[in-house]
């Protein structure tokens, strides 16, 4: 396939008049727009966007969300004579830079082995504008070069995304790595795991007893304060609740009750949030809890861009500590234990306290956890 020389000239046109590609949408997610429109509102717009002879944005997509938030009437463009079976190579060519997600990285792989008609056969014919290509090299070695990614990793992804697709999210979301989730599959799910075919609805998992007494143990509350936990499931944890505060005190619900949309105040929350929920869940209880929250998540919660950005780059709500269980743990369980014991797993769980007017760094401890494993 040969991509033909392109004419492109800059000038600027009515932002009214643009529209996004519709491929873009199909590859990428418009992640962190808030962030680039403080950026462009700051010191403009330092690159124009791409566009066809049809007023599509090939390159520029989050920065047309963003002047259209920031109400621009005109915006400089750079327009491009493309044909549009080369669309694809182009766009994901503009986009070479950008900081992407394993997802997107997928997405960029199947749309350019559609485009090609590569299969899993030897090409050396491919578009020369991403370099050249040597007798004898694999599609994968290939697009994985266009990609400027490590062809083992793009091996990796592609196994992940053919046997169970919900690991992709989990390693987008910090929760498994590559390295993690390709063993875990490869060796035929020898680990029982709370994730991808075995995730349960609502992303219900059972807190045992004994991560609440923790928290309780080493974590101060005004006992004549109110407290709330807003993904109660079967009671587990407000079954150790109820055995320090009054039951007054306590709120206590599960999906009967939507907390996004909950505008009651509470002096304390302590929840074991649905995972792809959490940072939902953690912004609402910076609007409900007077003093501070708790909430159970895994620690690989803390990083990522777009958690520092949402999450923890506050400070005046902040994370305060972070109480880490040493050993590893699975709740797949539903009954709830009285001992309180726990099974060991492959995630490692921490308490994640956030405090009204907390500004400065978060603060690190342990829970040793040992004699809860069952």
């Amino acid at each position: 396939m040969e991509i033909t020389n392109h004419s492109d000239t800059t000038e600027k046109v009515a932002v009214s008049g643009l529209s996004p590609h519709p491929l873009n949408e199909q590859i990428y997610t418009m992640s962190n727009i808030d962030d680039l429109v403080a950026s462009i509102q700051e010191v403009g717009l330092l690159v124009p966007l791409v566009i066809n002879s049809t007023n599509q944005v090939i390159s520029g997509n989050r920065r047309l969300c963003a002047i259209n938030i920031l109400g621009w009437n005109e915006v400089e463009i750079t327009r491009v004579d493309v044909k549009e079976e080369e669309v694809s190579s182009i766009l994901i060519h503009h986009n070479k830079q950008r900081v992407k997600s394993c997802k997107e990285l997928i997405n960029e792989y199947r749309t350019l082995e559609t485009v090609y008609s590569i299969g899993m056969g030897r090409r050396t014919d491919l578009d020369p504008t991403y370099g050249q290509t040597s007798r004898g090299s694999t599609t994968r070695e290939i697009l994985a070069k266009k990609l400027g990614v490590n062809e083992t990793k793009i091996a990796r992804l592609l196994y992940i995304n053919d046997r169970n697709p919900d690991y992709i999210d989990l390693v987008d979301d910090g929760v498994l790595t590559i390295h993690k989730a390709h063993q875990h599959l490869q060796d035929g799910h020898k680990y029982t795991f709370a994730h991808g075919e075995n995730r349960k609805p609502n992303d219900f998992y059972t807190t045992p007893y004994s991560l609440t007494e923790h928290l309780l143990r080493v974590e101060d509350f005004n006992k004549d304060h109110t407290i709330c936990e807003p993904a109660t499931g079967n009671g587990a944890i407000t079954d150790v609740l109820e055995k320090y505060w009054r039951a007054d005190l306590i709120t206590s619900y599960d999906i009967e009750t939507d907390f996004l949309k909950d505008e009651n105040d509470y002096d304390y929350i302590i929840t074991n949030p649905p995972f792809s929920k959490a940072i939902d869940f953690i912004q609402q209880a910076k609007r409900r809890a007077r003093w501070k929250f708790c909430l159970l998540l895994p620690l690989n919660y803390l990083h990522g861009k777009k958690r520092y950005e949402a999450v923890y780059a506050d400070k005046e709500y902040g994370l305060s500590k972070v109480h880490v269980f040493t050993r590893s743990l699975l709740m797949d369980d539903e009954t709830k234990r009285p001992d309180g014991g726990v099974k060991a797993g492959m995630l490692v769980f921490a308490w994640y306290v956030f405090e009204n007017g907390y500004g400065d760094a978060p603060t690190l401890s342990w829970i040793v956890n040992d004699a809860d494993l069952i």
